[in-house]
């Protein structure tokens, strides 16, 4: 499985222990994989499930200052969101001409995540 580093590994695993559910369901388990990683794990303070809804609780609260999140990863929760519920707002067209070798990679492993592949 790819990882940005070890970080983002460790998030990962803390998240699956934090929230069980994602052990057994696909889009958890996706938007898991993308929050933990580093950068955005950063933005929703360790904590994505706000008000115990999903993975991008944090995405949405309006508390939650994301200004500093640069355009390749907001587009990459986009596309994380996109693939929990078919988020709308997401383009592949604008992101995969944003993305640098890294966030291209875990996107492609969230889709393999999703699905069910890993």
């Amino acid at each position: 499985m790819y990882f940005v580093n070890e970080e983002h590994e460790r998030n990962f695993n803390f998240l699956l222990g934090k929230y069980p559910i994602a052990t057994v369901d696909k889009e958890y388990q996706t938007g898991f994989y993308i929050v933990s990683n580093p950068v955005i794990y950063h933005y929703c303070n360790g904590n994505p499930v706000i008000d115990g809804n999903g993975p991008f609780d944090w995405f949405f609260d309006e508390n939650c200052d994301k200004s500093g999140l640069s355009n390749g990863y907001r587009q990459l929760v986009q596309a994380g969101i996109h693939l929990y519920n078919n988020f709308d707002e997401f383009s592949l067209y604008l992101s995969l001409g944003t993305w640098g070798f890294e966030l291209f990679e875990v996107f492609i492993q969230a889709c393999k995540i999703r699905r069910g592949e890993i």
